[in-house]
């Protein structure tokens, strides 16, 4: 989930991280006019002050700033939530975030003395501290980094704890991204996150009971189309794409991976799903009747359907589904594939359970380049 500013800020301000004092304006909230502010709509997107969601204003500019901004959302079709932020006196922005890499195994903390605007355009400025997953990163272990950086003075020390703190609250809140940017040091060499960007995990809600009563998740729940709505509500991750080959999948790299060949082969798929419950029947059937549902507009010709099976028993997953298309048959040809280990294979062999789905009339291949050709002559049979 992407959280808008306010509540990004949030989170920072609770890990005891400075960040501008500013007033939440809601959309029936009058609007104060006694001081100058920095306008900034709460949107889930970045490029707002490109848009015209984020502008400064005088004292008696407000009013009518604010009245731009609101009917600028509503024609977006945002509710017009607002953040009044006090402006700053800033010496320098620059850059702060912090990641996983996933293949690297390992936090990574990455700076650049150019932050705001157009970042992009400075990529080769972004410098990256990595730590072990074991370590909990203090203020003492980015002094080096950041003077490797050209950061001086009283900023070095402020920088070091920043980033410290900032990692914390990116552990404890169980984010993918935490993103300052911009970061801005000012004439006395104090840091304050004037922007805040917090992408959480959202396989981690069930440790987060709030998460549901955020202002972002109504706004990433509004995004969403009715069967994505559904499939979140039953525990799927599934999101609907303009191709015409619907998916059924387990495993968010499995998944990716069939999106690409699939494109690659001209039969683009009509949806990505990955679910994170495991694969008891009860999932393996709210999969699947998802992505039916969307297998039954004209849009889609065919179904794929593809599993791997590497320690547990094939004959499980082979009985879960079969009783499964037997209760709800797929309202288009569809190719079923089946990646098994030898030791997958104790009970029953890929050849039974190929020749199983063949009674019902599934072609079903064992590699990916075998169910790729197999889909290729469904579709040609089928038109």
């Amino acid at each position: 989930m992407n959280l808008v500013e306010f509540e990004a800020k949030g989170l920072l301000r609770r890990a005891g991280l400075p960040v501008p004092p500013a007033q939440l304006l809601r959309p029936d909230d009058p609007i104060p006019m006694d001081r100058a502010c920095v306008v900034k709509a709460q949107v889930p997107f970045g490029g707002r002050g490109k848009q015209g969601l984020v502008t400064w204003a005088a004292a008696d500019q407000v009013q009518a700033r604010v009245s731009e901004i609101r009917q600028r959302m509503r024609e977006l079709k945002f509710e017009p939530v607002l953040l009044l932020e006090d402006p700053l006196e800033v010496a320098q922005e620059t850059y702060l975030a912090w990641r996983i890499d996933d293949v690297g195994q390992c936090y990574v903390c990455s700076f650049s003395l150019h932050g705001g605007v157009e970042i992009e355009n400075h990529a080769d400025g972004l410098h990256e501290l990595r730590f072990d997953p074991r370590q909990i990163p203090g203020a003492h272990d980015f002094l080096e980094f950041f003077e490797s950086c050209g950061v001086k003075g009283r900023a070095l020390a402020s920088l070091s704890r920043f980033a410290a703190s900032s990692w914390r609250a990116f552990i404890q809140n169980d984010a993918h991204l935490v993103e300052i940017n911009p970061l801005a040091i000012t004439r006395q060499g104090d840091v304050i996150a004037l922007d805040a960007k917090i992408v959480l995990d959202d396989n981690a809600d069930a440790r987060h009971l709030d998460w549901s009563e955020l202002h972002s998740a109504s706004l990433t729940s509004a995004g969403l189309t009715d069967l994505e709505q559904r499939a979140q509500r039953a525990g799927l991750t599934f999101l609907e794409l303009e191709g015409d080959t619907a998916v059924v999948s387990g495993g968010a790299g499995l998944g990716m991976a069939l999106l690409d060949m699939l494109g690659d082969a001209g039969m683009p798929a009509a949806n990505f799903v990955d679910t994170s419950g495991g694969s008891a029947a009860s999932v393996y059937a709210a999969r699947t009747q998802i992505v039916f549902e969307r297998a039954q507009r004209d849009d889609v010709k065919a179904i794929l359907l593809y599993l791997t099976v590497s320690a547990s028993n094939i004959a499980r997953h082979v009985r879960t589904l079969l009783e499964i298309l037997d209760r709800h048959p797929p309202p288009k040809p569809m190719v079923i594939g089946i990646l098994c280990a030898g030791a997958a294979e104790r009970e029953m062999t890929f050849q039974q359970a190929q020749a199983l789905f063949a009674e019902r009339g599934f072609p079903c291949a064992r590699d990916l380049k075998g169910v790729m050709a197999a889909l290729v002559e469904l579709r040609k049979k089928h038109g």
